[in-house]
């Protein structure tokens, strides 16, 4: 019983050390119920969402994407610039989240462009299919 009690202990520690990820994203709420959630992605691949409102699966999921994935999203977020976060309007709009290498990009992923539009679509692509996944 001790041995099952600490499998489920860790494993739950793994899922809340959200620290190490390489990027995050967080979508945020908007006047038009849109997804709410935080999606987590590691180096090794592993993902970690959280769906928070308006979404098909809320509470904590998690999935493995390939390395390549992992290392184009990685590549993207590099070679993004300025100009790829276009301007601001609205609050009918959610704010987009990106996090980093301890830096942050707020956006509205309507009027992103370039790498960071790539980039969203990517990972919104990655929530969209954990909310797809049958339990």
């Amino acid at each position: 019983m001790t041995l099952l009690t600490s499998y489920f202990v860790s494993k739950e520690e793994k899922l809340k050390d959200t620290n190490d990820a390489l990027l995050s994203l967080s979508k945020g709420k908007c006047q038009n119920k849109c997804p709410v959630y935080d999606l987590w992605i590691f180096e090794n691949g592993q993902v970690i969402y959280k769906g928070i409102e308006n979404v098909s699966k809320e509470g904590v999921q998690t999935i493995t994407i390939s390395t390549d994935l992992v290392r184009k999203m990685y590549d993207l977020i590099l070679n993004c610039n300025p100009r790829d976060i276009g301007g601001a309007k609205g609050r009918d709009n959610p704010l987009t989240i990106i996090k980093f290498n301890n830096k942050k990009v707020v956006f509205q992923s309507q009027r992103a462009k370039g790498n960071l539009l790539e980039l969203n679509n990517l990972l919104e692509h990655i929530a969209s299919t954990i909310n797809e996944i049958d339990d």
